[in-house]
């Protein structure tokens, strides 16, 4: 006797359906960003924010080309947060750095 018949005398057994798989999400179609190389969507994005607030700084790390953002107070100018923060963005160079090294030995 299985578990469950043995907590509901009376029920028939009925096996568990396969769980259906969700939807797949479609891919974005391509826009006019998508064809863009990275420093020009930035820049457009970065325009487009600017027209919005000049609270919010969107540029490109030089070293790694990673966009970052920059919420800046409006008032004193102080950088109130950094995404991604500067840490991250060490972490990521060393990392660059390293994979670098890593292909250059196998080579």
């Amino acid at each position: 006797m299985r578990p469950i018949e043995a907590s509901l005398p009376n029920a028939p057994y009925v096996p568990a359906a396969a769980p259906t798989p969700a939807p797949r999400a479609q891919q974005p179609s391509a826009g006019a960003v998508s064809g863009m190389p990275i420093e020009e969507a930035v820049a457009a994005a970065a325009q487009a924010v600017r027209s919005l607030s000049s609270d919010i700084e969107i540029t490109l790390d030089r070293q790694s080309g990673r966009p970052i953002v920059r919420v800046m107070d409006g008032y004193t100018g102080e950088l109130i947060r950094q995404i991604p923060s500067e840490e991250m963005l060490e972490i990521a160079r060393a990392l660059d750095r390293l994979h670098g090294l890593l292909i250059h030995q196998k080579a």
